[in-house]
């Protein structure tokens, strides 16, 4: 009984660590996600902004055409989801990080002669 008490405790610590956890691993999500449409929203508006305006191509020297847009409009959704894939090995770099300052740490130390 007392090991079914002690065992219940600790599985309620690591429930409420694991619900935090994923609480914050879906905020950011959620953040890269809607951060993700408003890029969509945002390049859709301005590329019809520039065309009902008439706005100038200064590099081919013509108005912008939905062909451009959409050009831009990939462009920054394989951009989105560069950086997306990216993301999960900035952690394998900020242990190698670590590991690499403890390991010359110990190897810079000067002997102290008192």
């Amino acid at each position: 009984m007392k090991e079914v008490k002690n065992y219940s405790k600790y599985l309620d610590r690591a429930k409420k660590a694991g619900v935090k956890t994923h609480c914050k691993g879906s905020i950011t999500i959620a953040f890269f996600m809607s951060s993700i449409f408003a890029t969509y929203a945002y390049s859709f508006y301005m590329g019809s902004v520039w065309i009902y305006n008439d706005i100038e191509n200064t590099t081919y020297g013509r108005t912008y055409s939905a062909g451009d847009v959409l050009s831009v409009f990939f462009g920054v959704v394989f951009g989105m989801f560069s950086i997306g894939m990216a993301t999960p090995n900035l952690k394998a770099v900020a242990e190698g990080k670590v590991a690499g300052k403890m390991a010359f740490d110990i190897i810079d130390r000067k002997p102290q002669i008192d």
